[in-house]
């Protein structure tokens, strides 16, 4: 018993010596996964040009420069862990998705495969980054954080809030001379490389291969900036949304105020909506700039309001030719029912169509009829009201209008569920007509009127009690 005992810690001893880089994929296997799946985008050769990469942005990785962005390393060098972790998880914001749904021996093959695209690139041994000691986050490391987000310039390309609206974001270019956007540091669930603080901080520590974004373990004052740094970014936004299935409209007694800046919307409770890119006809947007969409909703009497927040790197007009207006709208049936049939959620067609109150850059709100993506067409007499405000890569938009509709407008009711759809276009990014993003089809409801009853019932109901009560103790008193 003592010998079997024996010989299995000298073989987990083994085990435990095993070189770490030792390679654990076959190259030969991972050919045939990647001509499967990476092949269409990454092309056969690896140089980032298959059929498919003309339709993406960020264009697909050029695996000959043996540049990896996402790394964990000191030096040029990712680990196989590095690639592996990228090829399970995908990367946000782009077209690359997670392949978790592989067996994770087919992952390790392609791991394999894609080294031998630049073979004189991993002849260096990769150096993992040491990460000074983490420092917890505290008002003190917020105030640092801030001050050397600024002494280092991260607001020039990042944009002082954050939101990718820096000014030099219209120069960036990556490796091969393609436009690269700087991240939305609000949005850190759109984080390529990961949105824990340790992903983070290795990020600013050794920067992003192929692009502007440098590392700045060594040019930072002290190494404990890194994680200073790491908490303030942490501050700019939310670790990920709680979306909303359906968008509450608060009854409000007081007035509704047109202007987006009010403090009035932020009692508001908002609803995080998702929007995808169009990708059902020509021409779809496989890339969409815009993502999310805050939703706050009120009505009184007479009027219902919608006030919607979303992010985008710049304010724009357009030229009509690489860039447009910038817009949003918000889609309901003309006529409201209980029925479960709506029209089709891309801006409706000939038999159905839709209303919509929409907003674009230069003209204002208005309401206007769809019967299909290129339908659209004003409403004459429609009263509506309304306005935007843009400040550091972020837009504010109120949209007013009576809660009485007419013909081809819907009247909005308390305790209806009512079918609503968005849409939004970044002209900026080359967005309009079907380029855009959309949801399809959720619920809002206007919750019903607060009734005096519940104030006035509950007195009533003890009064009562007592009186019974004392011609109850009165009949037995007369009793004796």
């Amino acid at each position: 018993m003592r010998a079997a005992i024996g010989v299995l810690l000298v073989l987990m001893l083994v085990g435990a010596a095993a070189p770490a880089g030792a390679q654990r994929g076959d190259a030969a296997a991972g050919k045939g996964v990647y001509d499967a799946r990476c092949a269409l985008c990454h092309g056969e050769t690896g140089d980032g040009n298959g059929p498919g990469a003309e339709l993406l942005s960020p264009r697909p990785r050029d695996f000959t420069k043996g540049l990896y962005k996402i790394r964990s390393t000191a030096n040029r060098t990712p680990t196989d862990e590095d690639i592996f972790r990228v090829i399970t998880e995908g990367m946000p914001g782009t077209s690359m998705p997670a392949w978790a749904v592989l067996p994770e021996q087919d992952r390790w093959n392609l791991v394999a495969y894609l080294k031998t695209f630049a073979p004189e690139m991993f002849k260096e041994a990769p150096k993992k980054v040491e990460l000074p000691p983490d420092v917890a986050s505290s008002d003190e490391s917020l105030a640092r954080g801030k001050e050397m987000f600024e002494a280092i310039e991260c607001h020039k390309c990042h944009g002082v809030q954050g939101r990718a609206d820096g000014p030099s974001r219209p120069e960036l270019q990556d490796e091969w001379g393609h436009f690269v956007p700087p991240a939305n540091l609000a949005q850190r669930w759109t984080f390529r490389g990961g949105a824990s603080r340790t992903d983070i901080a290795t990020r600013i520590a050794v920067g992003v291969l192929g692009t502007p974004m440098p590392a700045f373990l060594d040019a930072v004052e002290k190494p404990e900036d890194v994680w200073h740094l790491t908490n303030y970014i942490l501050s700019l936004g939310p670790g990920r949304p709680a979306y909303a299935t359906l968008v509450t409209v608060a009854r409000v007694d007081e007035a509704i105020p047109e202007d987006p800046a009010a403090e009035f919307w932020e009692k508001v409770t908002p609803s995080a909506i998702p929007l995808m890119g169009q990708v059902i006809v020509d021409p779809r947007n496989f890339n969409p700039s815009i993502t999310l969409v805050s939703v706050r909703a009120v009505y009184d009497d007479t009027a219902i309001a919608f006030h919607l927040t979303w992010d985008d790197p710049t304010e724009t007009k357009g030229d009509g030719k690489q860039t447009f207006p910038d817009a949003i709208a918000l889609q309901f049936p003309p006529t409201l029912t209980t029925s479960t049939e709506r029209p089709y959620f891309l801006m409706g067609d000939g038999s159905e169509p839709v209303y919509l109150l929409r907003w674009e850059q230069g003209k204002g709100v208005m309401a206007a009829t769809a019967s299909g993506p290129g339908k659209v067409a004003p409403l004459e007499g429609a009263e509506v009201a309304g306005a935007a405000v843009f400040e550091h890569g972020r837009y504010r938009l109120v949209i007013k209008r009576a809660l009485a509709g007419g013909e081809g407008r819907p009247t909005f009711q308390p305790a209806l569920f009512t079918p609503v759809a968005f849409q939004a276009w970044d002209g900026g990014a080359g967005e309009t007509g079907t380029k855009m993003s959309l949801t399809s089809w959720y619920y809002l409801r206007l919750e019903e009127a607060r009734s005096n009853r519940r104030f006035v019932i509950p007195p009533v109901v003890t009064l009562v009690t007592l009186a019974a009560m004392v011609v109850v103790v009165r009949a037995a008193n007369r009793a004796r």
